[in-house]
């Protein structure tokens, strides 16, 4: 069963996604992607391939080595073009929903993402994760403490969305 803190947690991120709106969502999802300085036909396919599931640091300052992210309603998140946590550092991830209907996504990490995960959400305290998959984004949520359980919760919107994340994933 989740703590107050985390149905906190998981309200926030919802409401983030809300406020971001559908329309947007599919606009941004192509954002996180490699600094211009690093042409996309440089990267390696295989790891391209491989990161079906990718997750970003944002914050809420601008920065000219960030890529700007809108959320709609003229609200923004500033991204590192690089991903904090990719689908090598997870192990599993399943859909769940609170005894109050609130959805969520949960990501079994592993020894290696969790100790990741622990060190970024550690130095990132009010900071924000974006969730991608295969290069749409799904999800945003806001670090409000250390994370070192090895799992990473993200809201959605309810359990239909829950669902087409799933979908992407497979």
């Amino acid at each position: 069963m989740l703590n107050k803190k985390m149905l906190k947690i998981v309200g926030l991120a919802c409401g983030l996604i809300l406020a971001a709106g559908c329309q947007h969502q599919q606009e941004v999802a192509q954002q996180p992607a490699p600094a211009p300085e690093q042409p996309a036909a440089e990267q390696p396919t295989d790891a391209a391939e491989q990161n079906v599931i990718a997750v970003y640091l944002a914050q809420q300052n601008p920065n000219p080595a960030f890529i700007a992210v809108d959320l709609g309603e003229g609200k923004s998140l500033y991204a590192l073009p690089k991903p904090v946590l990719t689908q090598a550092d997870m192990q599993s991830v399943q859909s769940a929903t609170t005894e109050q209907g609130q959805s969520f996504m949960v990501f079994e990490l592993s020894e290696q993402g969790s100790k990741k995960l622990a060190e970024v959400s550690s130095q990132a305290i009010d900071h924000f994760f974006l969730f991608s998959a295969k290069g749409q984004l799904v999800g945003v949520s806001r670090i409000n403490e250390p994370m070192s359980a090895g799992k990473l919760i993200m809201a959605t919107e309810n359990e239909e969305h829950s669902q087409q994340v799933l979908q992407l994933l497979r």
